[in-house]
C-alpha cells in the first residue's frame, strides 16, 4: 500500500502539552483513517538499547546500506503502552523533537523514523494467551495470541472506562483487557514502529517568528521544512 504523508498536528500529546518553541521535530503524518499498523513492526523486535549504544534521551543516528535512519527511544513515562503511541499517531501523525546539535546533513528522503519502546515485547505470550479475549493480529500476519504479536500492545493496557476505552491526551481509543487470573505480563524493550520521515518542523516563537538557526539547521537534511505555530 502506498500513501500520501501528511504533516503532524500540533497539540497536546502523551510527552506534553504541546510543541516546543524554536525547536526542530521529525514528523510523519497520516491522511484520516489511514490504518498505521502498515508500519507497525510485528512481530516486535528486542532490542538491548544499551548495548547497541542508544540514548535513553535524544535520538541516534544509524547507517544502513548508505542510508541513515532516526532511533528513538519512546519513554513509557510518558506513554506507558505502545498502543497509547500507536493510536497517537493514528490521530495526530507523530511529531517527535529531535536535538539541534543532531546531524541533519546525513537525512534523506530514504530515512526512516525507527521507534523502541521500553516495554513492547511480551516474553510469556503464551502463558497469558488463555486470557486473552478476542485476540487478533492488527497487522493481518495471522499471529496468534501464543506468540509475542503486536496485537498484545491492546490486550495488556487497562481500561479507564466502562466501554473498554482508555484515555490519551488526543482522545480515547478501544483496549481487550485480560480475563482476571493471569500472571503478570514479563515485558521488555522492542523496536515497535517504523515510519517513513514525511518532514520536519520548526515550531515559531511565541511571537509567531520563526528561530532563524534552527531553520538554517533543519534545512541541511534533504527533507521537506516547515514551519509552524506550537
Amino acid at each position: 500500500m502506498t500513501v500520501q504523508l501528511t504533516r503532524a498536528k500540533g497539540g497536546a500529546r502523551g510527552c506534553g502539552a504541546g510543541r516546543q518553541e524554536g525547536h526542530i521535530y521529525i514528523e510523519c503524518g497520516f491522511p484520516p483513517e489511514y490504518p498505521v499498523e502498515q508500519f507497525v513492526t510485528d512481530l516486535p523486535i528486542p532490542i538491548d538499547t544499551k548495548k547497541l549504544g542508544y540514548c535513553a534521551q535524544g535520538i541516534t543516528l544509524i547507517e544502513r546500506q548508505g542510508v541513515y535512519h532516526v532511533v528513538d527511544i519512546v519513554g513509557a513515562g510518558h506513554y506507558p503502552c505502545a498502543a497509547d503511541f500507536i493510536e497517537e499517531a493514528r490521530q495526530m501523525g507523530i511529531s517527535r523533537k529531535i536535538p539541534r546539535s543532531a546531524e541533519f546533513g546525513k537525512l534523506t528522503r530514504e530515512s526512516t523514523l525507527i521507534l523502541i519502546h521500553p516495554q513492547a515485547y511480551l516474553r510469556n505470550a503464551a502463558a497469558l494467551a488463555p486470557y486473552a479475549k478476542d485476540f487478533a493480529c492488527p497487522c493481518g500476519k495471522g499471529h496468534s495470541a501464543h506468540e509475542p504479536c503486536a496485537g498484545w500492545h491492546w490486550h495488556l493496557p487497562n481500561a479507564d472506562h466502562i466501554d473498554l476505552t482508555r484515555k490519551i491526551p488526543s482522545g480515547r481509543y478501544t483496549v481487550f483487557p485480560l480475563r482476571p487470573g493471569h500472571d503478570e505480563p514479563e515485558l521488555s524493550e522492542a523496536l515497535f514502529m517504523q515510519v517513513p520521515i514525511s518532514n520536519l518542523t520548526v515550531i515559531n516563537n511565541k511571537n509567531g517568528q520563526t528561530n532563524p538557526q534552527s531553520l538554517d539547521i533543519a534545512r541541511r537534511a534533504a527533507l521537506p521544512v516547515f514551519t509552524s505555530h506550537l
